[in-house]
């Protein structure tokens, strides 16, 4: 082995992937502590973001050098970026287990310790099968094809592509099966997800196999060991991605700014029960307490306008929603988002005219507040904008 490292420009988008997903999992490590192991969910997070960013560590040229060279053993690499991929991809199939399971349930850590074992099992086993080996001739981009003929180092090749290309067919389709019965920024990370691991398995696994197959019947197909290469590093970002926008859309920071166009919409009611909170400044409250303020402040005018609601508008909207193909929460909150738009536009033109309250059929419904953001959302909808112009208009149904 010489003594020069290979240029790193190649390996940027690799340390660079690398260090966004340790950030991750730092990020969640002291809740990680806070909950003791007790948290699967968090503990699977965790593991998954760590991988996850040794994979891409290791996987760079630079990285494979200086452990060979640090090892004293020409290939020692190889056995650790197929170590790591596998744990990896166990990793992912616990965390999709843990995520869609029933808190409190055994059922996702009784398939998860299987899934540890099995895939434990494994890792070991790739170190074992390297020992048992022979591969003395440094192989830094094809180990896989110089060595697909060697006894051990075959069997150890095979065996990390199996249970690679086993977890990414695994957790693509549950991500797949899981996204249709969900909403949300829940629904777009499955879907991210999905794609993630359909890359896994079309561009890593099935490219790396064929390039394998090729040298057992005696072909020459090096490219795809390149192409397959080139695959890691956006896969693996995609997959991260996938686990946080759903973890980010639940956010309290997020939910927070979700809700602002709903604020601006009441806004015109006056006479909210309660007294306004005074002004924060934003330095002082947790977002915690801002949105629990946002929450009251919409729900207080809510109610301040309910003499003015008039449940034909929502039945309505709920009707031309579902006509549209909305879905059943979709349309509820497209529906709900015309009521209140329409009661308070005409609390705002009663005030400005002094007429007393109008009953519209004395509608007591309320919302709670976990459906505020579907209506703060909704309220980007054509019939809800619809319903804002006829009743500025004066029309009513």
């Amino acid at each position: 082995m010489n003594g020069v490292l290979p240029p790193l420009d190649g390996d940027l988008p690799f340390y660079v992937s690398s260090g966004l997903m340790l950030l991750a999992c730092l990020l969640k490590l002291p809740a990680l502590v806070r909950a003791r192991g007790r948290d699967w969910l968090l503990s699977s997070i965790c593991a998954l973001l760590f991988l996850g960013a040794g994979v891409l560590f290791i996987t760079a040229q630079t990285s494979i050098v200086l452990v060979n060279r640090w090892t004293g053993v020409p290939n020692m690499a190889a056995p650790v970026v197929y170590m790591l991929l596998v744990a990896f991809s166990g990793a992912s199939i616990v965390l999709v287990l843990n995520w869609r399971g029933e808190t409190g349930s055994a059922k996702p850590r009784h398939s998860s310790r299987i899934t540890i074992a099995a895939y434990g099992a494994a890792v070991v086993l790739i170190g074992v099968l390297f020992a048992l080996g022979r591969a003395p001739v440094e192989q830094r981009t094809r180990f896989d094809l110089y060595y697909a003929n060697t006894p051990f180092i075959r069997e150890m090749i095979l065996l990390y592509l199996i249970a690679h290309a086993v977890a990414s067919l695994t957790v693509g389709h549950l991500c797949r099966r899981w996204s249709r019965e969900v909403h949300g920024t829940l629904r777009t990370g499955l879907r991210v997800l999905a794609t993630a691991y359909l890359m896994h398995f079309a561009g890593y696994d099935l490219m790396t196999a064929a390039a394998v197959f090729g040298r057992w019947t005696g072909h020459t197909w090096d490219v795809l060991i390149v192409i397959a290469r080139t695959m890691i590093a956006p896969s693996a970002v995609l997959g991260a991605a996938g686990f946080v926008i759903p973890l980010v859309g639940q956010s309290t920071a997020v939910r927070y700014w979700q809700l602002a166009p709903l604020a601006r919409t009441v806004r015109p009611v006056r006479g909210a029960p309660g007294p306004t909170p005074l002004p924060l400044p934003w330095w002082k409250p947790s977002v915690h307490l801002r949105l629990t303020r946002r929450q009251t402040y919409i729900s207080d005018r809510i109610l301040a306008c309910r003499d003015r609601s008039d449940p034909r508008i929502r039945h309505e909207a709920l009707r031309l929603a579902l006509a549209r193909n909305a879905s059943g929460t979709e349309a509820a909150a497209i529906a709900e988002a015309a009521l209140i738009v329409a009661a308070v536009e005409a609390h705002y033109a009663d005030g400005a005219t002094g007429s007393p309250p109008r009953r519209g059929g004395g509608d007591e419904h309320t919302v709670s507040s976990s459906d505020l953001v579907h209506i703060a959302r909704a309220l980007r909808s054509r019939i809800v904008k619809d319903v804002r112009t006829r009743t500025r208009n004066g029309q009513r149904p």
